[in-house]
């Protein structure tokens, strides 16, 4: 890239709640939060940036219009998108626009099939799609009835679309912590990054709920600025590190320990009468009123979610777990080593209910960013490499995108089907056990209580 080419930022928020029956609402929060952000980040080798604002959009054409004009653009290209995300009755996914409801948003909301057609033919090194989607109840029954690969079918996109909220003023998380990280820089690493390299940063910050999808590029393409590469990160003294320990020996240690011990007590009996509804739900009860009383960087809210995580896991709620366990491994990793034990133990136990996850959509779901964790935090033998064969292994028994693959990739699947079914090569399930780590094979007692330093 010379230094005579400019980049462009277009910058689109749309509604995330309703003002009315007919009408919905944009704030503007997460535009001017993204407005913070020095433009260079954006296109850190470019010779400057043009920055393009669309608030309240009403008319889909107009929105189109603004994406193909810098679809032109020779240079870096981010396009950022934020609003609600809907879904018209053929189920393809929406931006809806201020006029939108369920039934109009085919004819008055932005299909997301023009957003990648405008931008399919640049070059993906060159092009990034940064989306922060809020979602209504029956938008979000039908995200989690599919999966978010139409939204990244062709395109690199990184964000997250967010579960159903009782309000949608404000700076939404994501939009926030990106505002808040992008100027500020990432330690440890390089002066030009890719999103996924900081997508834990920014995420860590943002707080997520736990059903959020998040949407990370598999491939590398545009890169952003980092302001600070190589700035030492905060120092942790040994004394503030608390980590959790065996469920009938933990200790939180808050300012009064006996607070929590009475819920500790209530989960692992439950939990050992195999009542696991009550289980999981006394220790979500403690994770959430942890993070709402001390913060999601409290090591003790590190330790209730981690125990929520464990109750979750043998409730059965794999996918609950698998993402509880990755957050609580996120956490530690701000303010501790990636070796740490505490860190690798719920990296492993992530990557164990991940692989107990029965629903293939689910799984795919959840892959990419299990094996991100693992590419931080590669764990023994073989770990890192038994995940990426994993998930290539879903992503290859994903029908719908084998046949958008064409007709060979769609007669390959079929035959691996009839093969399987016939009992002439492996299953899944033997296929599985011959490549993953012991330390996370398929068995849910791998899936430990979590371990004490004291």
């Amino acid at each position: 890239m010379t230094l005579a080419v400019r980049g462009h930022l277009l910058l689109i928020e749309s509604a995330r709640g309703r003002a009315s029956r007919r009408q919905l609402r944009g704030t503007g929060a997460n535009l001017g939060a993204m407005t913070e952000v020095p433009p260079a980040c954006f296109a850190p080798g470019a010779s400057g940036v043009d920055v393009v604002q669309i608030d309240d959009a009403v008319n889909p054409h107009a929105v189109l219009s603004r994406i193909k004009a810098a679809a032109r653009t020779p240079g870096p290209v981010v396009v950022y998108v934020s609003g609600l995300l809907m879904f018209d009755r053929t189920g393809a996914p929406h931006l809806g626009l201020r006029d939108s409801t369920p039934r109009s948003v085919r004819y008055d909301g932005l299909p997301w099939e023009w957003l990648v057609n405008a931008l399919r033919s640049r070059p993906r090194s060159e092009t990034l799609v940064i989306a922060d989607f809020a979602t209504d109840a029956q938008s979000w029954a039908r995200l989690r009835d599919g999966t978010p690969a139409p939204l990244t079918s062709g395109l690199p996109v990184w964000g997250v679309i967010n579960p159903p909220a009782r309000s949608a003023d404000g700076t939404s998380p994501f939009t926030r912590a990106l505002s808040a990280v992008l100027p500020r820089g990432i330690p440890r690493v390089p002066a030009e990054v890719h999103p996924s390299d900081i997508h834990r940063a920014v995420v860590e910050r943002a707080g997520l709920a736990v059903d959020t999808v998040e949407l990370v590029p598999d491939v590398p393409g545009l890169r952003l600025g980092n302001v600070h590469p190589g700035a030492a990160p905060a120092a942790l003294a040994p004394s503030d590190v608390r980590t959790a320990g065996p469920l009938a020996q933990t200790r939180l240690q808050p300012s009064d320990p006996a607070a929590y011990t009475g819920d500790l007590t209530r989960i692992r009996t439950a939990s050992e009468a195999g009542d696991h509804t009550v289980a999981v739900l006394v220790a979500r009860e403690l994770d959430n009123r942890l993070a709402t009383t001390l913060g999601i960087e409290h090591p003790d809210s590190w330790a209730a979610r981690e125990v929520h995580a464990w109750a979750s896991a043998m409730a059965g709620r794999y996918l609950q777990a698998c993402e509880l366990y990755r957050d609580v491994a996120r956490r530690r990793m701000r303010a501790l080593p990636n070796d740490h034990a505490t860190v690798l133990g719920p990296t492993d136990c992530a990557h164990a209910a991940w692989l107990r996850i029965t629903d293939g959509d689910d799984a795919r779901r959840v892959g990419p960013s299990i094996v991100a964790l693992r590419e931080l935090v590669p764990g023994p033998g073989g770990a890192l490499s038994a995940a990426r064969r994993h998930l290539t292994r879903l992503r290859d028994d994903d029908p719908e995108a084998q046949l958008r693959r064409g007709p060979d990739a769609w007669s390959a699947y079929l035959g691996r089907q009839t093969r399987q079914s016939t009992g002439h090569t492996d299953t899944p399930a033997t296929v599985g056990r011959s490549t993953r780590p012991k330390v996370v094979q398929d068995d849910r007692s791998q899936i430990r209580e979590p371990r004490s330093s004291h």
